[in-house]
Order: C-alpha cells, then sequence, then structure tokens
C-alpha cells in the first residue's frame, strides 16, 4: 500500500510556454558533459539474470543531514531496498549533487531538494529521475546516526586511509580495522576532508552501512533495541519500514545477497564544485537489475512523462501536484512557471486525441480533483501530459 494520500492538486500548460520551457531544458542537457565515472567499489557483481518485476521491494530513501549546517541541504542520500521475489537486498548511493528536476521549484541539486522541502521531495525528486516509486523517506541528522548506532553497541570497521581534521594536520581517523562506538561511527559516516569529492567520500558510507548489517545479522536482538521507543531520532511517517528493511537486508547479507552501488552520475562542467548529472544508459541499467520491482506496473499514468506549471504563484504547488499523482506511474519530468499565475482553471494538456491520452488526461484530472481537458496543437516529444496548475487546484 503507497504512503501517500491523493492530495487535491493542479497544473498548468500553455503552448508557447511548454515550447520554450522544453527548448531551454533540451539546450541544457545537449550541452553536459558526456563523461562517465566509476562505480563506487561495488562489492557484488550486479546480477544480468535478476527477475524483479512481480511483488513490488520495499523501499525507502534515507536523507543525512548536518543540523548545523545553516544551508538546510541534504549531506548524503541513500537507497535501501530488498527484493522479496528474488532475496536480493541492494544499496545505492547517490550523490547529492546530481542534478534533478525538484516538482515545483526546477532544476537544483538533490541535496537542495532537502532544504526545499524535506525528505519527502528528496524522495519525489529521485524517484522521478529514475522513473520509479519508493514507498518511504526518512531523514537523520549527524547526532541521529549518533544516537541510533549506539543503540547497536558499536562494531568495527576498516578505515581506508588515514583522514586528518579539515581544520589542521590532526589525525580524525587511523588507517586500518578498528572498533567505533555509535558517535565516531556517525562521525566516520559524514566525514568529509576539504580536498575531496563527493564521490570519494561514499565507499565510507557503504562501510558504515554494511557494518551495520553485519552486527544485526550477527545479533538480530539489537533491532528491538534500536527501534524500542519508535527511534525519534529518525524522521520519517514509517519507521518500521526502515525496521523491516535493516532486518531483511541484514539477513541478506548474512548469505552474501547485498549489492551496494553508487548511482553513476557524470560531471556537469558547469564550474561547479561537484556537479553532476545523471549517466542515463548507466543507471537505467542499475535499476533494471536493483530496482526494477520498484518500478510502477499499474495505473494509466506507467511510462507517462510529465510537465507541471505552477500557474497560481502558490507556493510548493509543484510538489503537491506530484504527491498527488504519485501512485499512477507518472514521472514529471519538468516543473517551472506559467506565463503568468493568473489562471483560474486548471489545464491537462495533451497533445493528440487518441484514446489512450484522453484516458491518461482522465486519469490525471480524477487524482487531482479539478482541471479541465485541453489538446494542444503544438506537437513535441519531450513531455506526454501538461499540468498548468490553477487557482482551482487550491480550493
Amino acid at each position: 500500500m503507497r504512503r501517500r494520500s491523493r492530495i487535491r492538486t493542479v497544473t498548468i500548460l500553455a503552448g508557447t510556454v511548454v515550447a520554450a520551457v522544453v527548448a531551454v531544458t533540451t539546450a541544457v542537457l545537449t550541452g553536459m558533459v558526456d563523461r562517465a565515472v566509476e562505480l563506487v567499489a561495488p562489492d557484488t557483481p550486479v546480477s544480468a539474470e535478476a527477475e524483479v518485476l512481480g511483488e513490488r521491494q520495499p523501499s525507502l530513501v534515507i536523507v543525512t543531514h548536518d543540523e548545523d549546517d545553516t544551508s538546510g541541504n541534504a549531506g548524503g542520500v541513500t537507497v535501501l531496498a530488498y527484493d522479496r521475489q528474488t532475496g536480493q537486498g541492494s544499496i545505492v548511493l547517490v550523490p547529492t549533487a546530481i542534478l534533478a528536476d525538484v516538482p515545483g521549484y526546477g532544476a537544483f541539486q538533490l541535496r537542495e531538494a532537502f532544504a526545499l522541502g524535506g525528505a519527502p521531495l528528496v524522495d519525489i525528486s529521485l524517484a522521478n529521475l529514475l522513473g520509479v516509486e519508493f514507498d518511504g523517506a526518512a531523514s537523520v541528522s549527524g547526532a541521529g546516526w549518533s544516537s541510533l548506532l549506539a543503540r547497536t553497541g558499536g562494531y568495527e570497521v576498516t578505515v581506508r586511509s588515514r583522514l586528518n581534521d579539515p581544520d589542521g594536520d590532526a589525525t580524525r581517523f587511523e588507517a586500518g580495522e578498528q572498533f567505533l562506538d555509535g558517535h565516531r561511527l556517525a562521525e566516520y559516516l559524514t566525514f568529509r576532508g576539504d580536498s575531496e569529492s563527493e564521490l570519494e567520500t561514499l565507499p565510507r558510507t557503504q562501510d558504515v552501512l554494511l557494518g551495520l548489517l553485519d552486527r544485526l545479522a550477527a545479533e538480530p536482538e539489537l533491532l528491538d533495541e534500536m527501534f524500542a521507543d519508535d527511534a525519534p531520532m529518525v524522521e520519517t511517517a514509517d519507521t518500521g519500514l526502515l525496521r523491516t528493511l535493516l532486518g531483511q537486508l541484514a539477513e541478506a547479507r548474512a548469505e552474501g545477497r547485498v549489492t551496494t552501488l553508487t548511482l553513476p552520475v557524470a560531471p556537469l562542467g558547469s564550474g561547479r564544485e561537484d556537479s553532476y548529472r545523471l549517466d542515463a544508459a548507466r543507471a537505467a541499467a542499475l535499476v533494471d537489475d536493483q530496482l526494477a520491482a520498484s518500478r510502477p506496473t499499474e495505473g494509466a499514468g506507467v511510462g507517462r512523462r510529465v510537465q507541471i506549471l505552477n500557474g497560481n504563484g502558490a507556493e510548493a504547488v509543484g510538489q503537491r501536484v506530484a504527491e498527488g499523482l504519485s501512485g499512477g506511474g507518472y514521472r514529471v519530468v519538468l516543473t517551472g512557471n506559467a506565463d503568468n499565475f493568473d489562471y483560474g482553471t486548471t489545464l491537462i494538456v495533451v497533445y493528440d486525441d487518441a484514446p489512450e491520452q484522453l484516458a491518461v488526461a482522465a486519469d490525471v484530472r480524477d487524482r487531482l480533483g479539478v482541471g479541465e481537458i485541453q489538446r494542444s496543437a503544438t506537437p513535441q516529444s519531450v513531455v506526454d501530459v501538461t499540468i498548468v496548475v490553477g487557482a482551482d487546484f487550491l480550493e
């Protein structure tokens, strides 16, 4: 069962606005540098024959953040997933500097989506980027990780290389295998040196998470300790989902069935430090092998690309529309503002009058609770439906 309710919402579209937005977006994407970054130290080969298109796998987006960071941005994003059909567990490390369309705001780095709308907006943005649907989102601060990991009693981690304090020459971590308590584990998980790129920090996230799974596999009763009081240090609508996933992944890890991968990205070449775009071809292969069971397979919107335009000026209206479409198989690929904020009626624009397209438009209207269906005379291939959100969506 999906966790999100159908929020009544609306979107806007005008032919000239759509054409302009599509043209600008296409130009930006075409200009991106096409150089791939290798996956970070995957421990297990990706299975090319995993058939995971049956029962949905539970999946969760975990956002790590620093409560003292005045930017409010995310410091880390990780996806946990477990396929019930194959027994395969997956940990996907997501570079937060990847560019994504953030519903209601436009193109931002994924880390910035957390400042704009918290973990749920990171969830929606990443899900749309990959064409999947996650079952929940959670956020954990550095102090939260410290408290959560302390409940395990600590465990051993192999520090790959010596790490010096960014503010001086003092050594923060010596290289080699060593026992770390909860505070030190959280510190190691979130540590970043001055000269390090984000990609260089991800193996430490991998090491801490795999160590946690090994600890839970050895002593399953520790799950009861970790979640004895619903783990208040974890901000999520469904603490039980995180507990379930950790238990399932610990069992899979004990049998060598957990794969850890980094989401493939390529540098944007924009001059910004740590700025990436999705390596679409390799990311699609990763989804096929590890997250295919999180792809929507039912609903009129499966495979349909959506553009959301704000035509009423209300804050975060795009996020609300994207949440309203959740569960229908839609993929929000473009968001932005309409040509004005004076739309009284929400418009649901399609680009041909084929029965299946009209059925999609009707489904969108049902999910949002408002909307007038229109057919655009200007064909285009970037999106299948444009929603221009009017004032009636706010009523």
